[in-house]
C-alpha cells in the first residue's frame, strides 16, 4: 500500500521598504480573502493543467485551462514538485504556494521508446489557497492512472494530442457544475466523481434508536442540510421537506445494492426500536448491528435518537418558532404525523404547537397525553410527532444520568456470591445515562428507578 505523502510549502511574504524605513507586508493573494487554510470550506477547481518534463527545455506546462492561469513564473518556482524526484512518484500530493493549492499524482513510465527512456508527466488541480481539496485527491489519482494506460497504449499525452485541451476544459466544467465528469476516448470510457468527505460519525451505543433520515422528511443523502440562520439574519430557504411522500424509504433502498446484513437490518430501523432489540430481533451480532448503523450514519442515511418512551421529559428548543414562519416544516410535518392514520379529521398546526409547547422540563410525555386526554386528543399519533420534532430540533429529550454520591462499598472477599445491584451501582458515575444503563444491565426502566430510590446515596443529574 503506497503511503501519500503531502508537500506543503508556506508562501513566500512580499515585503516593500516604506519611507520611514520600516518594512512594510505586502498583501498577497492569498491575504486578499476572509477565508483561510484549514478553515475547511471546499472551493471549486480553478485550473488544470499537464506538466511534463520535456527532454531539452526541462519541467514546462504542456497544457492548461484555462490557458495562462499558472504563469511560467509560478510553475519555474514549484516545478520541482509538479515533477519530482522518484521516491514520491504515485504518491498524492497537495502544494501550497504562492496563492495556489495544487492537488497532483506524478507519473512515471519507464519505456525505451522515449528519448531518456522515461517520460514524466503530472495531471494537476489548481483550487484557491483557502479551499480543502482532499476530495480532489482520489479524482485526480484514478486520472493519472487513466491517462498512464492512454499513453502506454496509444502515447496521447507525450504526443501532444489536440483533444487534450478539449478533455481539460469538458473536466472542469463537469467537475465544478455536476461534481462527477465522463470521459470517453475511443473505446475508453472512465467515470470521475467527487466524493463529499464526511467526519467520522459517532460511536453507537446498546440504547441508541437509529431512524431513516428520509422517512421523517430530513434531505436525503447528498442534499445540503439546513443550516440554522444566525439570529438577526433572514431565513433560508430549503427544500429539505418535500421528500415525506415516501411511505417506507427502506423498501425502496432494498432494491439497491446493500450487504446482506443492512438488507436484514433495514426492515427493524422504524424510530422504536434500540440496537440491542435490533440485534435480538434480527439475531445479528451485537457489534456487527453497531457497526452497520454506524456506516449508515456515516453517509447520512440513518440518525440516532434517544430510546422513546413516554416517561421520558423533552423540553422545546429555539428552533420551535421556525414552525410558526416556515410553511414548508409545518407541511411536512402534518404529512409525517398523519402517515397510517384512517381518521377523516387531519390534525392541524395548532394542535401540534399545543403539544410541543407543553412539554418542559419537570413534565413527563405521559403527563402531557393525559392532559390531553380530557379533550376530544389528538387525531395522529403522538410518537411520530417526539420523533419528527427531535429529528428536527425542535425539542430535547433530557436524560436522566444516576450519580453515586460516595463510592460504593466493596464486596466482602469471603463471600463468594456478588451482589447484582452492587455491580449496576457501579455505573452510577455520571457518565451513564438511565436508558444506557438499562442495555448494559438488562433491566427495565422502572427496576432500575426501584434502585436509584431505595439508595439515598444516589442523585439524579437531568441533561
Amino acid at each position: 500500500m503506497q503511503v501519500e505523502r503531502r508537500l506543503n510549502v508556506l508562501s513566500q511574504l512580499e515585503y516593500e521598504d516604506g519611507t520611514n524605513g520600516k518594512i512594510k507586508l505586502m498583501p498577497t493573494k492569498m491575504m486578499e480573502t476572509r477565508y483561510y487554510e484549514g478553515c475547511g470550506r471546499e472551493g471549486p477547481i480553478r485550473c488544470i493543467f499537464l506538466g511534463e518534463f520535456h527532454t531539452v527545455a526541462g519541467p514546462k506546462i504542456s497544457c492548461q485551462f484555462p490557458e495562462d492561469y499558472i504563469s511560467k513564473e509560478v510553475f519555474d518556482s514549484i516545478s520541482a514538485f509538479i515533477i519530482p524526484k522518484p521516491q514520491i512518484q504515485r504518491c498524492s500530493m497537495t502544494i501550497n504556494a504562492l496563492g495556489h493549492k495544487i492537488v497532483g499524482y506524478p507519473i512515471r513510465i519507464d519505456n525505451p521508446r522515449y528519448e531518456r527512456n522515461i517520460y514524466l508527466f503530472n495531471i494537476c488541480f489548481v483550487c484557491d489557497s483557502w479551499s480543502k481539496t482532499v476530495q480532489y485527491e482520489p479524482v485526480v489519482k484514478k486520472l493519472g492512472e487513466h491517462l498512464t494506460i492512454m499513453e502506454e497504449e496509444t502515447r496521447f499525452v507525450s504526443s501532444g494530442s489536440s483533444k487534450l485541451p478539449t478533455l481539460l476544459a469538458h473536466l472542469l466544467h463537469d467537475l465544478n457544475t455536476h461534481r462527477k465528469a465522463t470521459l470517453v476516448e475511443g473505446d475508453t470510457v472512465m467515470h470521475l466523481k467527487v466524493l463529499e468527505v464526511r467526519k467520522d460519525p459517532p460511536p453507537v451505543f446498546d440504547h441508541h434508536v437509529p431512524v431513516l433520515v428520509a422517512s421523517v422528511g430530513l434531505p436525503r443523502p447528498g442534499r445540503p442540510r439546513r443550516t440554522t440562520p444566525p439570529e438577526g439574519s433572514e431565513p433560508i430557504q430549503s427544500q429539505e421537506h418535500l421528500d415525506v411522500d415516501d411511505e417506507e424509504p427502506f423498501e425502496i433502498d432494498l432494491e439497491a445494492e446493500w450487504d446482506l446484513t443492512t438488507r436484514q437490518l433495514l426492515p427493524y430501523i422504524d424510530g422504536y426500536n434500540h440496537v440491542s432489540k435490533i440485534a435480538a430481533d434480527t439475531n445479528v451480532e451485537k457489534t456487527l448491528v453497531k457497526s452497520c448503523i454506524q456506516n449508515l450514519v456515516y453517509y447520512g442515511v440513518v440518525t440516532l435518537l434517544p430510546v422513546m418512551k413516554f416517561s421520558n421529559m423533552y423540553r422545546a428548543t429555539p428552533n420551535l418558532s421556525r414552525l410558526f414562519s416556515d410553511p414548508e416544516l409545518q407541511k411536512s410535518c402534518l404529512a409525517f404525523i398523519s402517515k397510517g392514520n384512517d381518521s377523516k379529521e387531519k390534525p392541524t398546526i395548532s394542535d401540534v404547537l399545543e403539544i410541543l409547547c407543553a412539554l418542559q422540563q419537570g413534565t413527563t410525555l405521559r403527563t402531557v397525553c393525559e392532559r390531553l386526554t380530557t379533550s376530544p386528543g389528538p387525531t395522529f399519533d403522538i410518537r411520530r410527532l417526539v420523533v419528527y420534532a427531535q429529528l428536527h430540533g425542535l425539542i430535547k429529550c433530557l436524560k436522566k444520568y444516576p450519580v453515586f454520591l460516595r463510592n460504593p462499598p466493596r464486596p466482602n472477599g469471603f463471600n463468594n456470591r456478588v451482589d447484582p445491584i452492587l455491580g449496576i451501582r457501579r455505573l452510577f458515575t455520571g457518565r451513564h445515562c438511565a436508558d444506557e444503563i438499562c442495555c448494559i444491565a438488562r433491566i427495565d426502566l422502572p427496576t432500575l428507578d426501584q434502585i436509584i430510590e431505595d439508595d439515598p446515596n444516589v442523585t439524579i443529574i437531568w441533561r
